[in-house]
């Protein structure tokens, strides 16, 4: 990372990142040093992004602002300092590792939709929702890691994406509808006959077990297209998707809590996510 950035800037940034994205956090922590700073300030970039939403609840005005203040710093191409150390270090790693602006910028879109109370219209809107929030997350890490034009990322990040993101979606269900939002495809629930207040209400029985059951198997058959997919990439590369060693666990933890997890948020213990993405790194397997 740059020099510029002090001893205090450098661990606000690890600091942001490993409270928002732990599993990004331990996925850059096992990259080759060169890179660490820049997989740590995507990291950190994201876990902002993710915070916005859930600072201004009742203000999803002034969260619309903020999120304009990360496109302007993006897309800025003055070298004067925000004043913001993960934005900084962001905009060292843009130029450092020419991440292309349009795949930030599309993180950041991602994250506008969660200051809305409605979910997605239908399952296209939920694809390029999960792309932007974590697909396009994945492809800007491996560009970080191997910035040769031999292999393209985008299948591997965009499987990766769908599967990451609706495990990541379903496991942070009960806080969003804690917030009033039903970050659920519109479609997925007229299709059970399953109404927003339903949930909001922690209600809909069956209907709702078979709408979580038919999401986590989506997030399977996502998963294996990525491994295959992650497989066909330069190995280089693949410190990019360590997080995708979570996927089965998440899974597991949705599954085994029934109508509860509309109630609380499943728990994975943080030794079991140290454990699992430290053996898919030793492994190479996810």
């Amino acid at each position: 990372m740059d020099a510029s950035l002090s001893a205090a800037e450098r661990d606000a940034i690890a600091a942001s990142a490993r409270a928002g994205e732990p599993d990004r956090y331990l996925a850059a922590l096992l990259a080759p040093p060169p890179v660490r700073p820049h997989l740590l300030a995507l990291a950190a970039f994201l876990s902002e992004l993710a915070r916005v939403p859930q600072r201004v609840r009742r203000e999803p005005a002034m969260g619309q602002i903020r999120l304009q203040w990360w496109r302007d710093a993006i897309s800025s191409t003055e070298r004067a300092r925000t004043g913001n150390p993960v934005a900084d270090a962001l905009r060292i790693t843009i130029g450092a590792c020419q991440l292309p602006a349009a795949a930030l910028l599309e993180a950041i879109d991602a994250h506008e939709l969660d200051l809305a109370g409605h979910g997605v219209a239908d399952d296209v809107a939920l694809a390029a929702y999960l792309w932007g929030r974590e697909g396009a997350p994945f492809a800007l890490a491996a560009g970080i890691l191997n910035r040769s034009a031999e292999a393209d990322p985008r299948p591997a990040a965009a499987a990766g994406g769908q599967a990451y993101g609706l495990a990541r979606l379903l496991m942070g269900l009960p806080n969003a509808l804690a917030r009033g939002r039903v970050p659920l495809p519109q479609s997925r629930l007229d299709a059970l006959h399953l109404s927003r207040a339903e949930l909001l209400s922690l209600g809909g029985g069956g209907k709702v077990a078979a709408l979580l059951s038919n999401l986590c198997e989506e997030a399977r058959e996502a998963l294996a297209r990525s491994r295959t997919e992650v497989a066909n990439l330069p190995r280089a590369t693949w410190p990019a998707f360590l997080p995708l060693a979570l996927v089965g666990t998440y899974l597991r933890a949705l599954e085994g809590g029934g109508r509860s997890i509309l109630r609380s948020p499943p728990q994975v213990l943080p030794l079991k996510r140290v454990a699992r993405i430290a053996m898919a790194h030793w492994l190479g397997r996810f």
